[in-house]
C-alpha cells in the first residue's frame, strides 16, 4: 500500500545523499579554482533541477511557499548563465573513448571527414553483395 511512498522517499534520499557527498568533496579545494568555481555550479544546478523536478513534499511541510517556484527558476536561469561559457570546455574535460561515442565528431584524432568516409565505405549498402537496388546501376549511374 505505501511502496510508492517508499519508493519516492528512498529516490529523494538518494539524490539528497548524492547532493551532500558531491558537496563535501568539493570542500577540498583543487589547483585550478576556476574549475573549482564552474563544478561548484554544476552541483547546484543538480540539486536546483532535483528541488524543481518533484516539490511536492516541500510545499505540503510548508518549507516551499507561493513563488517558490518562479524563485527556483530564476535561481536555474542565473546558473545557466553563469555556466553558458564554459559548457564546452567542462564537457571536454572527461575523455571519452572513441569506441564510446556514436559520432566521428569529437573523435581523438580530429579527423571528421575521414572518418565518415570509412565508416560509408565499410557500410553494409556499398559491400556490392546485392545491397544495390534493382534498377539503380541502369538508371542512376547514367545520371551521376
Amino acid at each position: 500500500m505505501f511502496a510508492v511512498n517508499l519508493l519516492q522517499m528512498a529516490l529523494a534520499h538518494l539524490y539528497a545523499i548524492t547532493f551532500k557527498m558531491t558537496m563535501l568533496a568539493r570542500q577540498t579545494p583543487t589547483k585550478c579554482q576556476n574549475l573549482q568555481k564552474h563544478s561548484e555550479n554544476i552541483d547546484v544546478l543538480y540539486g536546483l533541477f532535483h528541488l524543481q523536478k518533484n516539490p511536492t513534499g516541500l510545499y505540503e511541510s510548508e518549507y516551499f511557499s507561493s513563488g517558490s517556484m518562479s524563485l527556483l527558476n530564476e535561481a536555474i536561469k542565473l546558473v545557466f548563465k553563469r555556466l553558458r561559457p564554459q559548457i564546452l570546455p567542462l564537457a571536454e574535460v572527461v575523455p571519452h573513448p572513441d569506441h564510446g561515442l556514436m559520432s566521428a565528431i569529437g573523435n581523438s584524432y580530429g579527423d571528421i571527414y575521414e572518418t565518415h568516409l570509412e565508416w560509408a565505405m565499410g557500410s553494409r549498402l556499398n559491400d556490392g553483395k546485392g545491397s544495390i537496388p534493382d534498377g539503380y546501376m541502369e538508371y542512376i549511374m547514367p545520371i551521376l
